[in-house]
């Protein structure tokens, strides 16, 4: 336990949860340069009106993802039962995504997430 009474956990997928954000904000952003820079290549005979909306579309999606991923890690941070529901239910389906996939290794890690989000000591930590 840290300090503070934040399980050593919490704090690591907390950091994690942060340092996600800010790869889905930076890839969203990058996306939306990436915009400008086919409008400049599309002279060269690249389809100028649908490149551009996919590439802002995906952006607009990863900033979403960012922000909502910023906003888990402050929750997780901060001891918000909202954060510990919210990253079971992503735990789970991410178990489903990589079941789907078979993604033995991603079943592992988020069958782990799960079993120390359940915790006693915890859940402890979220319910104060």
């Amino acid at each position: 336990m840290s300090s503070k009474g934040r399980p050593t956990g919490v704090t690591v997928l907390a950091i994690l949860e942060a340092i996600a954000g800010v790869y889905y904000l930076a890839t969203g952003f990058g996306d939306f340069v990436a915009t400008s820079i086919i409008r400049t290549l599309a002279g060269s005979g690249i389809p100028s009106d649908i490149l551009p909306l996919i590439s802002r579309s995906v952006g607009a999606v990863l900033l979403i993802f960012g922000l909502a991923s910023l906003l888990l890690a402050w929750g997780l941070w901060t001891g918000k039962g909202w954060a510990r529901m919210i990253a079971l239910v992503i735990a789970i389906l991410s178990i489903i995504a990589s079941l789907i996939s078979f993604h033995l290794i991603g079943v592992v890690i988020d069958g782990i997430i799960i079993y120390y989000l359940t915790r006693p000591n915890v859940k402890q930590f979220f319910t104060k």
